[in-house]
């Protein structure tokens, strides 16, 4: 195999001079030649210098040239004769050709791949038999990808650090012991090349840049992470222009204030920088719109090309005097968007080869930082995305823990002080709650605290890949502080979010708070009305600087989501108290409302005389004679007569309790009280025992229909459900139908949960349930206005002959319709008894009456008008035609045997009539 030629040998005569153009200026300019191979070197050549590389470290045993041993001419060589081979037919020089093909096959022979590499980033590891593998592309310490082995890369140079983070001395003095490499000084045989040499200089270089600056631009494009994109723009400035270092200054919004103001995003950075290195040495230079030189250029947007930048007034001579180092020359140009608004301000500074920048590099500048723009603002628009998506889950996190934590008020403002910490980085956080937000005085009543301290143990960490909780909250000293503040007041009254950027000399706060706090964010917690129930202060942010715009939008975002969840948890805690109290209530008014056990001993040892002494079998029965006792002891009887006891084995002694406790509960109102009670549970137990059909129903059936018709009315207060809504009493409130018939019924249920009073406490669950089911339905059945629209579909299933008893719905409705004949009961007694209940219910309803006048100032209906006595004839009739009498008539189409209940009705309604002319 024929060794590839060495450096100096002879080449083809017609590439001569345009070898020794293009060789002279490689020389003097290193850095672009490096970079041109970089994006530029084939394949072939690629292996032809590995080949190179392989034979100098087998001939002189080690494993890598240094960078000033390495022969760099051979490259351009091997670069300028393969483009005489592509132009020159095959005839050319076979020995050079023969070489370069020999050196091809043995490097094929040891690589992993046959692609052709084209860009910098991929990586191929070359192997030799001979020695151990070592890579093609190496890195640099901020993981870009070189050709240069680690031997061959520089030292990074120091970057000017600004005020306040500067580097030690002894880093600079080595820093200033390792000088950059110095470009090769061209040789004379170089000086003597012929003129045409710099014409394809310049042509080279064009053709360079069009190709890097197409490469930068798509690595940009692609390139999302702010900070990274931002390092990426200035390195590739620098290696652009040959600038020694840029620095790069975003528009932002001044904190606290409406203004903006560029920010230094990445400070001083080089073509070989690190951006780890950078960011932890970095800190925000703000400069006003128009102050400076790129404050100038930002509000001019026109770029500035400065020879000596001491000789302009613009500059700010004072960052040069702390780090030492000497700006000369400067370039500063506007970054815009794809709107031509100026979204930054770029400067670079200093030609590394000490010339200043021409308009060349201006318009090389400019070119790639119209792509920038673009990149910037994509990589901020994605930036914002991902804020958002995380201020979103915040937000989300915090709906979830009001939606858990709803009992307690402490643990709630504990988490949501953690959370606005974590959101904003402050170190100081304070809740101050009002608990009523309409009182003139504006005293806080709940006072919070959390403190966030480095050395603290209870402070807020990060443990594990899960969030520590921090201490409970608690007053002290400090958070005493602001209570009586005039800032407090502001935001107290105006509702408004007040961001103090510089707490320090703001007069409003006192001379302590202007020592304790660095930065201050006040915002108001406002609940379901909009009112301000608290303030949220937010002090001190981590890194010592102000509240953002972001940091206020996000924590205004949080605190309406907290002013929610604390008045939802105020409400229930406030709800809590009042269960309480009605627990409390519910046990006094048991207590007075279950008659006591001496009384139902009492009522057990009484003796229980036959149904015909009392007269309970007779559908004529009437208890103006009886006492008190007798109506107790008939109400036992007919239970017992049914056969309940037996069947459900209930208790005499509760029962004795139940029925005294059931009678104590009826108020002593003119018409619907316990003897109104008696009459409707005796028409029950009297069509029970007399209709054929009815006899048949089951027994737990008869034992809801009595405890229904015996509590039907409980606790009565004499009105309807009319004067309920009229008067927007509690129960009409608390039930939006059937409001006297609901309340009667929960009165029911609580006697029957009362100890001691239990006579359902002997039935199964299954018995139990469907026994209270029946209950409730048999009393909500005694509303007229529920009874109407039942009527009509019992009437259409009795004319088309389609009731069946064995249907659920239809006996359901059977029930009610007896619950309503035993309610109207009075208008079928002897016309003596009937005349004395009427009169009764009117007496009622005219006290009705003269309530809706006096309190309500409304004219009452004319059977509630006291004025309209001598009308009541003629109202008996009409309430007996349009209610009595058709569901008596459809009472005994269903149940035989109950004729004498219409019959009665008919009667009655003759008497009412003949006094109708009177």
């Amino acid at each position: 195999m024929t060794d590839p030629p060495e450096a100096g040998e002879a080449v083809h005569p017609s590439s001569a001079i345009d070898e020794a153009a293009v060789e002279s200026w490689l020389e003097s300019h290193p850095e672009f030649f490096e970079d041109y191979f970089y994006r530029k070197a084939t394949r072939r050549l690629v292996d032809t210098w590995v080949y190179r590389r392989v034979r100098t470290a087998t001939t002189t045993s080690s494993h890598g040239a240094s960078f000033s041993s390495f022969d760099w001419h051979s490259i351009p060589e091997t670069l300028a004769q393969q483009q005489n081979q592509q132009q020159q037919p095959a005839g050319g020089d076979s020995a050079i050709q023969e070489e370069i093909e020999s050196s091809v096959n043995v490097s094929r022979s040891t690589s992993c791949s046959s692609n052709v590499i084209r860009k910098v980033s991929s990586e191929f590891v070359y192997l030799d038999r001979n020695q151990s593998s070592s890579p093609l592309l190496t890195r640099f310490t901020d993981g870009s990808a070189s050709f240069i082995i680690d031997s061959m890369v520089a030292s990074p140079t120091l970057p000017r650090t600004p005020s306040g983070l500067g580097t030690s001395n002894k880093h600079q003095q080595q820093s200033q012991q390792q000088p950059l490499p110095q470009p090769a000084q061209p040789t004379a045989e170089q000086q003597q090349a012929p003129a045409a040499a710099s014409s394809g200089a310049q042509g080279l270089r064009a053709f360079a840049e069009e190709g890097m600056l197409r490469e930068l631009v798509l690595d940009i494009f692609h390139e999302l992470d702010v900070a990274t994109l931002c390092h990426k723009i200035l390195r590739n400035v620098c290696l652009l222009i040959g600038a020694d270092r840029c620095s790069l200054f975003l528009v932002e919004s001044a904190p606290g204030r409406s203004q903006l103001e560029l920010v230094s995003n990445l400070f001083d950075v080089t073509a070989d920088s690190c951006l780890e290195t950078i960011l932890a040495n970095h800190s925000s230079i703000r400069i006003p719109i128009g102050q400076g030189i790129v404050g100038s250029v930002a509000l001019t947007g026109e770029p500035v090309r400065i020879a000596d930048a001491y000789q302009d007034e613009r500059f700010n001579a004072e960052i040069d005097k702390q780090t030492g180092y000497r700006t000369k020359s400067v370039l500063c140009l506007p970054v815009k968007d794809h709107t031509g608004a100026v979204i930054g301000v770029t400067q670079a500074v200093n030609k590394r080869d000490g010339g200043v920048f021409s308009e060349t590099d201006e318009k090389t500048f400019e070119t790639f930082l119209t792509f920038c723009g673009i990149g910037i603002r994509n990589a901020k628009l994605y930036k914002q995305s991902q804020l958002e998506t995380k201020r979103n889950q915040v937000l989300l996190d915090m709906v979830r823990i009001i939606s858990e934590q709803q009992d307690n008020l402490d643990p709630l403002v504990r988490k949501i002080m953690h959370y606005m910490q974590l959101i904003t980085t402050c170190r100081w956080c304070q809740i101050l709650l009002i608990d009523d937000p309409t009182s003139v005085e504006g005293m806080f009543d709940h006072a919070f605290e959390l403190r966030f301290e480095d050395d603290d143990a209870n402070s807020a960490t990060v443990h594990d890949g899960e969030s520590r909780q921090p201490a409970a909250p608690v007053v002290t000293d400090y958070c005493r502080m602001l209570l009586n503040s005039e800032l407090i007041s502001l935001v107290c009254d105006t509702g408004e979010p007040l961001n103090i950027s510089n707490p320090r000399e703001d007069m409003r706060l006192t001379e302590l708070e202007r020592l304790s706090i660095s930065a201050l964010l006040c915002l108001p917690i406002k609940n379901a009305q909009s009112r301000v129930a608290g303030l949220c202060l937010l002090m001190n942010k981590s890194d010592g600087g102000a509240f953002t715009s972001g940091d206020q939008q996000l924590a205004e975002a949080f605190a309406l989501f907290c002013g929610l969840g604390i008045h939802n948890t105020r409400m229930f805690e406030r709800a809590e108290v009042a269960k309480r109290r009605q627990q409390v209530a519910l046990e006094v008014l048991s207590y007075h409302a279950v008659a006591s056990s001496e009384d139902a001993q009492k009522l057990a040892k009484c003796l229980i005389p036959s149904s015909r002494f009392l007269g309970i079998n007779e559908f004529s029965f009437s208890d103006l004679a009886m006492s008190d006792e007798e109506t107790l002891i008939s109400v036992i009887k007919m239970f017992e007569d049914t056969g309940l006891f037996s069947a459900f084995k209930l208790n005499y002694a509760s029962f004795c309790r139940w029925i005294l406790s059931v009678k104590k509960n009826y108020r002593a109102v003119t018409y619907h009280n316990w003897r109104h009670a008696l009459n409707v549970t005796q028409c029950m137990f009297a069509m029970l025992r007399t209709s054929p059909e009815l006899r048949g129903l089951n027994r737990l059936d008869k034992l809801a229909l009595l405890v229904a018709s015996i509590c039907h009315d409980l606790d009565h207060r004499g009105t309807d459900n009319k004067f309920q809504r009229l008067t927007l009493s509690p129960l009409a409130q608390l039930y939006s139908s059937s409001m006297l018939e609901r309340h009667h019924f929960n009165q029911c249920i609580m006697l029957l949960s009362i100890n001691g009073c239990d006579i359902l406490s002997s039935l199964s669950q299954s018995q139990y349930e469907r026994c209270i089911a029946t209950i409730e339905k048999c009393i909500l059945a005694t509303d007229l206005q529920k009874h109407m629209a039942a009527r009509k579909v019992l009437q259409q299933l009795v004319t088309d002959r389609a009731f069946n008893w064995s249907e659920t719905a239809h006996q359901d409705l059977l029930l009610g319709l007896l619950m309503t004949a035993a309610d109207l009961s009075a208008i079928t007694k002897p016309w003596s008894v009937q005349k004395k209940v009427a009169f009764l219910v009117a007496s009622e309803f005219y006290e009705q009456g003269d309530r809706e006048k006096q309190e309500l100032h409304l004219q009452p209906d004319d059977q509630k008008d006291r004025a309209k006595q001598q009308k009541l004839p003629k109202m008996q009739v009409d309430f007996i035609d349009f209610v009595c009498l058709p569901v008596y008539t459809l009472l005994c189409e269903i149940c035989s045997e109950l004729h004498e209940l219409r019959n009665g009705c008919l009667s009655n309604r003759a008497q009412w009539e003949s006094l109708t002319g009177q």
